[in-house]
């Protein structure tokens, strides 16, 4: 991708992480290409596919950087590994994005110029994004922490969208599903936290930011429509086991590292251990005792082994 004049803005840098992706991938790449500015640099870490992703990308998209990570890092490691070729490039922002994702036309520039005007204390800049099946309902507009639970919490999910989040704000946390991020932000305070693997790395990462009083930028003008879960084998009706299993898990993790004060650190861990039972009884009665397992499993990995990265091979025996 041609970058245009950078006359007077920043080198832009999109970073797209791929595992088995392509069915998803080609419109990705085709509405970042779309964009007005378009960016300077645009990489795609390929996690170890199976289904030929990396032979179509440099047969279709020879102009996008790909590297090859030569196995499933997660959505961190695979990030990172992107980040760090954005900065080697001299990036000044990097544009993150899901391969599930879809910029709308004027999505990018929107991003930078909420980025420019808002000044040195807002980090990143953060879209509306909508369901693509469904896009007058909102998946994400910005959003915030609940210490109490331990948790980030997406700003209007799944409301139809009638303009109410149409104001730009500044918040506390936004979805790395597509986030512009200012790169001496990689530089202070470090990378996503590979421990993660996939869920709460964007929350952790928004919480060390948060921690020094730095703020996003919510701009609403700018839309993204997002497959959600399609990159992690999710399906209608509920969630994938990937995003079962590390998301009880990794909330356990983020609990640990970012809620401050032990009344609120016990009060958040107690939510999780509680709401993760009650789950568990539900899955087990609907007749999804797989679900109740996987539950259980990410509960003993969290808080008796203290698991990080990806899950462990072979299973965790549960009593």
């Amino acid at each position: 991708m041609a970058p245009p004049s950078r006359v007077g803005r920043p080198l832009v840098a999109v970073v797209i992480v791929n595992w088995n992706g392509w069915h998803l991938l080609d419109a990705c790449l085709a509405s970042v290409r779309e964009q007005h500015p378009s960016p300077d640099r645009v990489i795609v870490v390929d996690n170890g596919s199976t289904d030929g992703s990396l032979a179509e990308l440099e047969a279709r998209w020879p102009d996008v950087v790909a590297l090859d990570a030569g196995s499933n890092l997660g959505f961190s490691g695979g990030n990172n590994l992107g980040i760090r070729d954005a900065l080697a490039a001299g990036a000044d922002q990097v544009l993150l994005l899901n391969n599930d994702a879809q910029l709308l036309p004027g999505a990018l520039g929107e991003l930078l110029a909420a980025l420019t005007e808002a000044g040195p204390a807002v980090w990143a800049a953060a879209p509306k994004i909508l369901y693509r099946a469904t896009p007058d309902v909102i998946w994400s507009a910005g959003g915030r922490f609940d210490w109490w639970r331990g948790l980030s919490i997406d700003r209007g999910a799944d409301e139809l969208d009638q303009g109410q989040y149409d104001q730009p704000e500044l918040m506390e946390f936004a979805n790395a599903c597509c986030l512009l991020v200012r790169a001496r932000i990689f530089r202070e305070l470090g990378f996503l936290d590979e421990g993660y693997f996939m869920y709460f790395e964007d929350s952790e990462l928004a919480a060390r930011a948060e921690r020094t009083g730095a703020r996003i930028a919510y701009q609403p003008a700018a839309r993204v429509l997002h497959d959600v879960q399609a990159s992690s084998g999710g399906a209608d009706g509920g969630p994938s086991p990937a995003a079962l299993y590390y998301w009880t898990r990794n909330r356990c993790r983020f609990i640990r590292r970012n809620v401050r004060g032990p009344v609120r650190r016990l009060a958040a861990h107690t939510y999780v251990i509680g709401s993760r039972v009650v789950r568990m009884v539900q899955a087990a009665r609907a007749g999804r005792p797989q679900d109740a397992r996987l539950v259980g499993r990410a509960l003993v990995d969290a808080y008796v082994h203290g698991a990080t990265g990806p899950r462990s091979t072979p299973p965790v025996r549960l009593p």
